[in-house]
């Protein structure tokens, strides 16, 4: 079965540290899902990159909006939605993800979660803000079903279907 050898996420394992997660799981698996729930619970400003528009309950922000963001003051928990074309997206990504490096010393409160993170594998400035992370905020998330490219950047923790999903299926 892909993945066994990962512990299973759950709320404590992904918040009782700063060190980076990369949480993974098969597709349908509940990766989204976990986040959704987990969210509402968390104290403090969150931002996710919300590439399929999958967190409707936060406080949707645009490119402008986000590079206008006060790191130090805000308090929202936030998403962006980036283009649903795949090298936009990827373009749009690099230059929050730099953002969010020049910032780093403003993040000390913030829950960064990055969906997809499998379509950013390519990105040096996503592997250089995940390598950073434990130092510089809160927790950093990155939800992806390919782990190789970020190992030794932070734990991964998998999701796994209850016992009862997977016979409905």
């Amino acid at each position: 079965n892909q993945g066994q050898e990962y512990p299973e996420a759950s709320s404590e394992n992904i918040m009782n540290n700063s060190i980076p997660v990369i949480l993974t799981g098969l597709p349908g698996s509940g990766k989204t899902t976990f986040l959704r729930n987990l969210i509402p619970s968390l104290v403090g400003p969150v931002f996710v990159l919300d590439v399929h528009d999958e967190y409707p309950s936060l406080a949707k922000i645009n490119l402008g909006e986000f590079f206008a963001l006060d790191f130090n003051e805000e308090k929202r928990k936030l998403r962006l939605v980036p283009s649903s074309n795949v090298d936009v997206s990827k373009s749009e990504a690099d230059s929050i993800f730099r953002h969010l490096i020049m910032f780093q010393k403003q993040l000390s409160n913030w829950v960064i979660i990055v969906e997809e993170g499998h379509r950013f594998v390519d990105s040096p400035f996503l592997k250089s803000l995940v390598a950073e992370a434990r130092k510089h905020m809160r927790k950093m998330i990155v939800v992806s079903h390919q782990v190789e490219p970020y190992k030794g950047l932070g734990m991964v923790l998998k999701i796994v279907l209850p016992e009862s999903y997977s016979k409905m299926l």
